[in-house]
């Protein structure tokens, strides 16, 4: 990839930093499973992870084109809100994700991308999963369980105000097993990214260093929007 496309992988990555989520377990019951119980179940499973890394597939698909690009990598999460996603096809690239911002580097290109964070309770919810973002989702979005069985659940968002969501459509699949996320499908005008995670490992000690980066001196520094 010789270009960088700020707005369609700031979309794509937007569904991977959904994967803040942690690991909490739910008791069976016999009432019917609620948007709410998901959302505090998410909720609580995040706090109980201190961190978190797993696999990362996605597919990337032009709304206009049908051209689909797919991306490979891991995900690593460290409470409190702290993302590194290391991104290793078509090429490599290196995302962080904190409290001061958001950094995007590409090696080949020698591009390093910074995106300072937003400030103030009507911010919209970028990061997916960090913090509150879940329920701020639900809060901005009619939601709806389309999917339930002994394994998972499906929550479908349609936001009520979509220049105010960044988005027009996403579904999310959540494993009852741990309530961690599996899956996010994200559509916009332009394009449906579909994020896939597997192989999710909780509470091993990542080292705070992982989540800062020093660009090399000769790379281009480019202040702007990552996520758009």
């Amino acid at each position: 990839m010789k270009t960088f496309n700020k707005t369609n992988l700031g979309l794509v990555s937007l569904a991977v930093i959904f994967m803040a989520l942690g690991s909490a377990i739910r008791a069976e019951e016999k009432t019917a499973l609620t948007v709410k119980d998901v959302s505090d179940l998410v909720e609580a499973a995040q706090l109980a992870a201190l961190d978190a890394q797993m696999d990362l597939r996605m597919e990337m698909k032009d709304a206009l084109s049908g051209q689909t690009q797919n991306y490979e990598g891991k995900v690593f999460t460290k409470s409190p809100g702290k993302v590194f996603v290391h991104y290793t096809k078509p090429e490599e690239q290196f995302l962080y994700v904190g409290a001061e911002g958001s950094q995007m580097y590409q090696p080949s290109e020698k591009m390093d991308y910074v995106q300072q964070g937003a400030k103030g309770k009507d911010t919209k919810p970028v990061y997916l999963g960090v913090g509150q973002e879940l329920k701020r989702y639900i809060d901005i979005s009619k939601v709806k369980i389309v999917s339930e069985n002994g394994d998972e659940v499906v929550l479908d968002f349609t936001p009520l105000d979509k220049d105010q969501s960044g988005f027009d459509h996403m579904k999310v699949t959540i494993r009852k097993k741990d309530w961690w996320p599996t899956q996010v499908e994200i559509t916009t005008p332009a394009m449906v990214n579909k994020a896939r995670f597997s192989q999710i490992v909780l509470n091993k000690g990542l080292k705070d260093e992982i989540f800062s980066f020093t660009p090399p001196k000769d790379a281009q520094i480019v202040q702007g929007d990552i996520f758009q």
